[in-house]
């Protein structure tokens, strides 16, 4: 059985190779500061099957959501997100990321339908002005996606507002008989 002595030479050596591994790090606190930003997933998220369940782009858009909140600390083992109810993913930044304008729209659907986000402000799109910013969507994660599947799950309380503009672009042309036939055959004469 090892001495106290030789227990206390261990976890000194034992600190001295860690400090040697995580330079600038402090031992009693290891947050080590990088240009990374960091978002975990909870295991019982992550092990759902509605969670597994998601298509390609809801997850990757939920990971995105993920990477957004702003966490603080409450207790050593405890966080709670700060900006929950506030996050913002305007479509130009979804874009720079990659997605299209069909998939964006169907991945937030998909995220609101199954429980993982709810929207609290349904912005209105459109030109950033001078002064501020645009009117953006403002996005809650949520939890009701534990009950997915159940009699327990609430539909989302805020959903998505579909576009049902009429008389704007190729919806007031194509809405026309007339109109709608000649670019039809136009289109085919191009085939």
């Amino acid at each position: 059985m090892a001495s106290v002595e030789q227990k206390i030479k261990k976890d000194i050596a034992k600190a001295k190779r860690w400090k040697e591994a995580n330079p600038g790090a402090s031992w009693v606190n290891p947050d080590i500061e990088s240009a990374e930003p960091k978002f975990y997933i909870p295991k019982e998220m992550l092990e759902s099957g509605v969670y597994r369940g998601l298509s390609r782009v809801a997850m990757l858009l939920l990971q995105d959501f993920l990477a957004k909140r702003i966490m603080k600390q409450a207790s050593k083992k405890r966080g709670y997100c700060e900006n929950n109810g506030n996050i913002i993913f305007p479509f130009q930044e979804a874009v720079e990321k990659g997605y299209s304008r069909n998939q964006f729209r169907n991945g937030i659907d998909e995220l609101q339908r199954t429980g993982f986000i709810d929207i609290t402000h349904q912005g209105r799109g459109g030109r950033k002005p001078l002064k501020g910013t645009s009117d953006c969507s403002r996005y809650l994660l949520d939890d009701r996606w534990r009950a997915y599947g159940t009699d327990a799950f609430k539909p989302a309380r805020n959903p998505r507002r579909k576009d049902t503009r009429q008389g704007r672009g190729w919806a007031l042309v194509m809405n026309d008989p007339k109109m709608k036939k000649k670019i039809l055959a136009k289109r085919k004469k191009k085939l």
